[in-house]
């Protein structure tokens, strides 16, 4: 499973702090994850200095 993972930074802190965080979508492979991240991004434009935006890796192996 893949996390589409949007973190808002507060650059106006030193050093700079996290404003907002927040899980976006979630999806099955990489590859839709990294298509959802662009789709997002579109609407971006110019993207803000402030906005990070990207795939996670959820690893769902268990340990014994």
């Amino acid at each position: 499973m893949w996390l589409l993972l949007i973190v808002i930074l507060n650059l106006e802190a030193n050093p700079p702090q996290i404003h907002h965080g927040e899980v976006i979508g979630t999806y099955g492979s990489s590859k839709d994850c990294k298509e959802a991240h662009q789709r997002y991004l579109e609407t971006y434009q110019p993207i803000p200095l402030e906005l990070n935006l990207g795939c996670v890796a959820l690893n769902n192996t268990k340990r014994i």
